[in-house]
């Protein structure tokens, strides 16, 4: 099997991005995906704000990294959140989530940030592999719920 990270996606990439995205957002909602359709993913991808890593295993999209560059009061430089990350059931096991982040974080020491720093939902399978490629942030993540019709 060949792994292959891809730095940036971007609009030529939005429909192979799409399914994704939808299969990502409806595993983390416990059931029908928000409306996620190829409209929205172009303008994810167009966004100025957020950056998107992707992955291909034999020449198939199978994950993607969304993450933000930003600005970190405490040490007076700058900071990755790593807000998305998703590889297909199919694709896992194979260090596709991995890459990924190891290539975030490649990007980050390029651009000299502090740290990557993601959340992760209670419970999630992927809690493992965390504890083995990080260690625990020493602080806790809350929510206010703007719209509650969402619940993850």
């Amino acid at each position: 099997m060949r792994l292959m990270v891809l730095p940036r996606l971007d609009a030529a990439d939005a429909s192979r991005l799409t399914p994704l995205v939808a299969e990502y957002s409806a595993a983390l909602m416990h059931g029908p995906a928000a409306a996620i359709d190829e409209p929205y993913v172009r303008r994810l991808l167009a966004d100025r704000v957020v950056e998107i890593a992707g992955a291909e295993l034999d020449g198939e999209l199978v994950g993607f990294g969304l993450y933000y560059d930003l600005p970190e009061a405490i040490s007076a430089r700058r900071a990755g959140q790593l807000d998305d990350l998703y590889v297909r059931p199919a694709a896992r096991g194979h260090g596709v989530a991995s890459r990924l982040v190891a290539h975030i974080a490649a990007i980050g020491e390029a651009r000299d940030w502090v740290h990557l720093r993601w959340m992760v939902p209670e419970g999630s399978a992927a809690i493992a592999l965390y504890e083995r490629i990080a260690e625990p942030a020493p602080w806790r993540n809350f929510v206010v719920r703007i719209d509650r019709s969402v619940d993850w």
